[in-house]
């Protein structure tokens, strides 16, 4: 018996169906949220913290295991004020920027990169009339440490969980906040920003006509038994 046109198309089907899921798809790898009140009454705390690693990671929501430094990041944070920049009040930059500078700025899993800006002077946020300041957009990009690392598998460790098969990552991180439009009577809000697979994609057509040879063979060699 011989291998059909039609069995090899079969083939091909049943591979690109395979092949798929494991060159498609995104992590969330770091939180990105807005507090009122924190650290102090009246006042709006951004918090960027990095979700890799055991510290905040390696279970099923947050499944990179490895801990990842968060480098090259740039924070901007757009914001209306009667507060800053006008007559006597203190001057901040609009848009507000923070960036990378050197790995001392690195962020890491153990400890959330933290921002403050003061919203309505000594009130509490929940009884101000009016905020002074409001934030009305955050945007972040970043890069994070490595490319290649291990996420979590259920399965792992007699099925206690654990450290699994390796992703290989574009380790770009870009995205961006809009706070609600109640926001800052909300006291808590928060947002994931993730990486994406290096090709996100269907595989590069050497690797796959690669995959389907060899199927094709096997069923060759089988159908010659």
């Amino acid at each position: 018996m011989t291998v059909t046109y039609r069995r090899i198309v079969h083939v091909a089907g049943l591979a690109l169906l395979w092949l798929l899921p494991a060159f498609a798809g995104s992590i969330p790898v770091v939180t990105l949220s807005l507090s009122a009140d924190i650290p102090s009454a009246g006042v709006q705390e951004i918090a960027i913290t990095n979700d890799t690693g055991s510290t905040n990671g390696c279970n099923s929501t947050y499944v990179v295991c490895d801990a990842l430094s968060i480098t090259n990041w740039r924070l901007e944070v757009s914001y209306t004020s009667t507060y800053y920049n006008v007559g006597g009040g203190p001057s901040l930059a609009t848009p507000y920027v923070a960036l990378w500078a050197s790995s001392a700025d690195d962020i890491l899993p153990t400890a959330a990169k933290t921002l403050d800006f003061d919203l309505c002077g000594v009130s509490d946020v929940s009884s101000c009339s009016g905020a002074t300041t409001m934030i009305t957009g955050v945007i972040f990009t970043g890069t994070l440490g490595q490319s290649s690392f291990a996420i979590y598998d259920p399965t792992a460790n007699g099925g206690s969980g654990g450290a699994g098969p390796t992703f290989f990552a574009d380790p770009s991180i870009s995205f961006s906040v809009t706070p609600t439009g109640s926001f800052p009577s909300d006291y808590y809000e928060s947002q994931d920003g993730s990486v994406s697979d290096q090709s996100n994609s269907v595989p590069e057509p050497g690797s796959l006509l690669l995959a389907l040879g060899g199927l094709a063979a096997g069923f060759r060699r089988r159908d010659r038994r």
